[in-house]
């Protein structure tokens, strides 16, 4: 929605002034868009708060090691995404309205880590041995 499915970009002065950046400032900028058809705009409108927060101070920290990379012609990139609570309707063997077809994992909403995913999996198999004997 708001570069039309392209990707954003934004020059790092801008991101650290908190203003979006512009086709003008982004032609002005030295460093050249590697891709193209890459929409000026502002990362905050497409990430969290904390993400942010978390960019900035990443990119400073690297600075150190390398110094340049956080100069403010540096370009980021981000892509538009949207958070959805879809749940897929399973039951308790996680079989879907479709006959055959079972959503586990992160496709049933129901993990959130290796660990968890794994054991779905092991259940999910253990139910369809069952139901094959």
């Amino acid at each position: 929605m708001l570069c039309d499915g392209k990707i954003l970009v934004q020059t790092f002065g801008d991101f650290q002034r908190g203003r979006r950046t512009t086709e003008e400032r982004l032609c002005r900028n030295n460093l050249i868009p590697t891709l193209k058809d890459a929409v000026p705009g502002d990362l905050s409108l497409v990430f969290p708060h904390r993400i942010m927060v978390d960019i900035k101070e990443m990119l400073l920290a690297l600075d150190k090691v390398t110094p340049g990379i956080a100069s403010e012609e540096t370009l980021l990139y981000g892509v538009e995404v949207k958070f959805y609570s879809n749940k897929v309707v399973v039951n308790t063997d996680f079989e879907t309205s479709v006959e055959g077809l079972r959503a586990i994992g992160d496709g049933a909403s129901v993990t959130r880590g290796l660990q968890q995913a794994s054991a779905n999996g092991l259940s999910v198999a253990r139910s369809i041995l069952a139901a094959m004997n």
